[in-house]
């Protein structure tokens, strides 16, 4: 073999290896304290998971990147009302929320390039929501103010508790990042489900663009809710919302 043969011969040889080398420095989708449903959905096949299939057909993307709060609340706003019955009435969506709740800061707020919405701004705006549809609920704010093993105790027997019906929804908020990996920052999202037996929650981020639901470990959603970030320099938490049922 000639030389320029030769040195042709080794770039086309370093070229085929270049992609193999550039995927090994490829950023995972998610870090090491998440798993994608896609990769365990053992447990929504299995167990009853009550939440799940209450949110699962109103499983919507955030409408702009500011808007989980609004997503987040809509999915629990049709979880607890179920699919309407009557033709002519609209499952909730993004658009139709924010014109129930018809507050202008909230608009702004999750608007394209907005600043969000803080921990105490959720369950204000969960409440108003409820109001505007004239659905009847108890709302319950968990704030969490410690990692000790009391709180964790806590958290865990909420979450075990509202896992035992489709009556009741809870909203996270947390520092996304400290889930999946990725830069960190408050994000809100539906809380899916809970297996005790693994102390795994399953988070349905409305972060469509990037994510799918993903489990993680209850320690991990508690730091998570413990990280300040802008908007609450003390942390956030979780906020359950019990729908009342008229017996009779």
């Amino acid at each position: 073999m000639t030389r320029g043969l030769m040195t042709t011969g080794v770039a086309l040889w370093l070229a085929a290896l270049a992609p193999v080398h550039a995927q090994e420095t490829i950023k995972a989708k998610f870090g090491p304290d998440a798993e994608p449903i896609t990769r365990a959905a053992s447990y929504v096949r299995t167990a009853p998971a009550p939440d799940y299939w209450a949110l699962a057909p109103f499983y919507v993307p955030q409408v702009t990147g500011s808007a989980c709060s609004v997503a987040s609340v809509a999915m629990m706003m049709n979880a607890l009302r179920g699919l309407p019955n009557a033709a002519a009435d609209r499952i909730v969506t993004q658009k139709q929320l924010l014109d129930a709740v018809d507050d202008d800061r909230w608009r702004d707020a999750v608007a394209e390039d907005g600043e969000g919405i803080s921990f105490t701004d959720l369950a204000h705006y969960v409440r108003r929501s409820l109001e505007a549809y004239g659905l009847d609920a108890e709302v319950e704010v968990f704030h969490p103010q410690d990692d000790s093993p009391r709180t964790l105790a806590a958290l865990r027997r909420i979450l075990a508790d509202n896992e035992q019906s489709d009556g009741d929804i809870i909203i996270l908020a947390f520092d996304q990042g400290t889930l999946t990996g990725d830069v960190g920052a408050g994000h809100i999202a539906p809380l899916g489900a809970y297996d005790a037996a693994t102390r795994r929650v399953l988070v349905m981020d409305p972060d469509r663009s990037w994510y799918v639901p993903y489990w993680t470990s209850d320690e991990k959603l508690l730091a998570a809710m413990l990280k300040p970030d802008r908007a609450d320099p003390e942390g956030s938490g979780l906020i359950r919302v019990r729908a009342r049922r008229v017996s009779g």
